[in-house]
């Protein structure tokens, strides 16, 4: 018997590879034409195949060969499904000068603004989202509604900072949502109310949400209930992520597989009386089903669908009497996400999950010298194996986008895994009650109790000195050359060849030798400007220490601002902030910063807005180099050149209504930096 080999066993891994190398080149070559030649001439080459392999020679001969029209073909495909789920380009007349009409599909309330995501209706212009976001809130609004509004679409853009989330590419990759659009709210109008399945379900999960809210839970254990139960991720905020991320246990966050498991797991001991009447297929049957009406219900998240598809597929196994192959079920499930979302390929959700689980199903197999006849020591052996082998999976990418390692997370699973089966059993029952419109405080005490058990936990290894690295910085070099380390390290302990262990030397001498070149290229001493929607933030940096100011007088957030701003504070190698209030001052080697005026080395800045630049005298210009406008200037750009001999404007991108200064700055012929179109202003000392 001809042996098989590894690959064989898992044959989508053939289609997933080229169909993902097709997405990634449709982002290199925007084109339809070039994936459908590809695709004839592979079914050519495909068939020239089958002719010359007719005879037992000939099969002998070219079935190696028949894998390459094949994987050519997956490429094509996963390049046409990237080009056909793509959001599709606008020209202007289509995005400015009209009256669009749009469905709202979600919306977000925040203190004094709006954000929806609104699916484009006029016929005349191709399927599209387009997120607007208002002055002012609408709390009659709901998911389903029709709209109408006056169109002025930009291309959503980043921010500009340095080290910045790619905002866009979220939007693009994770809502399909090329264009954005922030106005009165004056300017939109309801038109009707015409629902579809998946705003339904969104007004319900809200109904529900402010249900939970109202029972009398505790803040903290509500939104964890409407987090891990109704897949409402916004709800938990920014502090919470920061605080589970550091504790490495982010995932208990966001709607996983662990979650799906647990809930499959409940459901099927409720069910356990079908097996004393001899229905086990419809015990496995009705918890899949299950499973998916949970999937639908919480808006199909990646991570979620992976735990589906993957759960359908063993279960089917057991239905039909076969066996299940789990790698093989991960990348089905990668496979049909794909083929939905391509773009789903760039988003970190999507390769978090599937990184994590990929190697807990190599890797995180209980030796059999750790295992004893205890079943909990078992179990205790196993999750801290799981949670280690998933740390040394996810570290590179959670350093890329996060910037954070833990380096307690096997400790912070133990101690919350857990309990976790048991709140998501209790807060469904919770859910269930309330719905019905009845009470139960012992229920909502306990779900309290366990809330403040695992955010205790949290907060306790978060303080254990050394428990996690903040500010790291590392490259998407960085990210590759550290998987490739990974993988030789892997294969020298399987196959004991040491030229895997003398490449993996070399593999781990780029990386260190990457790093100290970056760390060379990196200025460590320097002033920027960042662009805000809400103030002008302005950050001297020099050996590890920053010295922030916002002109406006804005409430300094230490911790909002590390959060905002953190890929620039771990390239830069910032890990002190200081915050220099008006009145305050800070002097140093080439700095003196005295509100609001800054001298950097023979630089000159004043900021205008608020303060004391209001109190100079018109009859002595003063010389300076460059004038930042912050958002409370109602100037114009002559009034300030009285005050001032300036060289530039730097205009905040939290000031509104700018156009007119825009075309005076034009009109006078004054240079400016307008920090919303070009970006955050940057001076460096060598």
């Amino acid at each position: 018997m001809a042996s098989t080999s590894a690959l064989s066993r898992i044959p989508v891994l053939r289609i997933l590879v080229p169909f993902a190398v097709g997405v990634i080149v449709h982002r290199l070559w925007h084109c339809w034409w070039a994936p459908l030649t590809l695709v004839c001439l592979s079914l050519i080459a495909y068939g020239c195949l089958l002719v010359a392999s007719g005879s037992p020679q000939g099969r002998l001969r070219w079935r190696p060969y028949f894998i390459v029209p094949l994987a050519t073909i997956a490429l094509s495909l996963g390049w046409l499904c990237a080009v056909i789920h793509c959001p599709p380009h606008l020209d202007s007349s289509q995005r400015s000068g009209r009256v669009l009409t749009g469905r709202v599909v979600s919306l977000d309330y925040t203190d004094f603004s709006m954000r929806m995501t609104l699916e484009v209706l006029d016929c005349d212009l191709p399927p599209c989202r387009v997120l607007v976001s208002t002055r002012g809130c609408d709390y009659q609004m709901r998911s389903g509604d029709l709209v109408s509004w006056p169109a002025h679409l930009n291309e959503v853009g980043n921010m500009g900072n340095p080290g910045e989330m790619d905002y866009a590419a979220l939007l693009l990759n994770g809502e399909g949502i090329r264009y954005q659009q922030h106005l009165d709210l004056s300017k939109i109008h309801r038109m009707g109310h015409s629902p579809t399945l998946i705003t339904r379900l969104d007004n319900i999960r809200r109904e529900m949400c402010r249900m939970v809210y109202g029972s009398g839970l505790s803040e903290g254990a509500g939104r964890f209930v409407n987090a891990l139960l109704l897949g409402e991720r916004g709800v938990i905020d920014k502090v919470t992520r920061q605080e589970f991320s550091a504790a490495g246990v982010a995932h208990v966050l966001a709607l996983s597989g662990l979650h799906v498991g647990i809930i499959a797991l409940i459901i099927w001991c409720l069910l356990f009386p079908l097996d004393y009447l001899g229905l086990k297929k419809l015990r496995l049957a009705i918890t899949l089903a299950a499973i998916i009406l949970f999937a639908v219900f919480t808006g199909m998240t990646p991570s979620v669908v992976r735990a589906t598809v993957m759960t359908g597929m063993v279960f089917a196994a057991f239905i039909f009497y076969r066996r299940a192959a789990s790698l093989n079920a991960l990348f089905l499930a990668a496979l049909l996400i794909l083929i939905f979302s391509p773009s789903a390929l760039f988003s970190v959700g999507f390769q978090l999950s599937f990184i994590t689980v990929g190697a807990i199903l190599l890797f995180a197999r209980l030796p059999e010298f750790l295992t004893t006849r205890h079943r909990w020591v078992n179990y205790l052996t196993s999750t801290a194996i799981t949670s280690l082998v998933a740390m040394l999976a996810t570290v590179a990418v959670s350093a890329y986008y996060f910037h954070t390692v833990s380096l307690m997370s096997v400790l912070s699973n133990l101690l919350i895994l857990p309990v976790l089966p048991v709140f998501m059993a209790l807060g469904a029952l919770f859910l269930l009650v309330t719905a019905a419109g009845l009470h139960w405080a012992l229920l909502g005490r306990a779900l309290d109790i366990i809330y403040q058990y695992i955010h205790g936990v949290t907060t306790a290894v978060n303080a254990i000195p050394g428990s996690h690295m903040s500010g790291v910085y590392v490259s998407a070099f960085g990210v590759i050359a550290y998987f490739a380390l990974l993988t030789l390290v892997i294969l020298w302990l399987y196959r004991r060849n040491y030229r895997y262990l003398l490449c993996a030397g070399v593999a781990l001498a780029v990386l260190l030798g990457h790093s100290v070149w970056i760390d060379a290229k990196t200025p460590r001493r320097g002033l920027i400007i960042f662009n805000s929607f809400t103030s002008t933030p302005v950050l001297y940096y020099d050996a590890g220490r920053g010295y922030v100011w916002t002109p406006d007088d804005e409430e300094n957030d230490s911790a909002a601002f590390a959060r905002y701003y953190a890929g620039f504070l771990a390239r830069q190698g910032i890990n002190e902030l200081h915050f220099i209030g008006q009145g305050e001052t800070m002097g140093g080697d080439d700095v003196f910063i005295h509100p609001p005026y800054v001298q950097l080395m023979d630089r000159r800045l004043v900021a205008v807005g608020s303060g004391k630049w209001k109190s100079s005298s018109t009859s002595h210009r003063m010389p300076v180099d460059d004038v930042i406008v912050t958002k409370r200037y109602h100037g114009t750009a002559a009034k300030l050149q009285e005050l001032y001999r300036f060289k530039r404007l730097v205009i905040s991108g939290a000031l509104y209504d700018k156009e007119e200064l825009l075309n005076e700055c034009d009109s006078l012929g004054i240079e400016m930096h307008d920090l919303s179109t070009e970006g955050a202003f940057s001076l460096t000392i060598d």
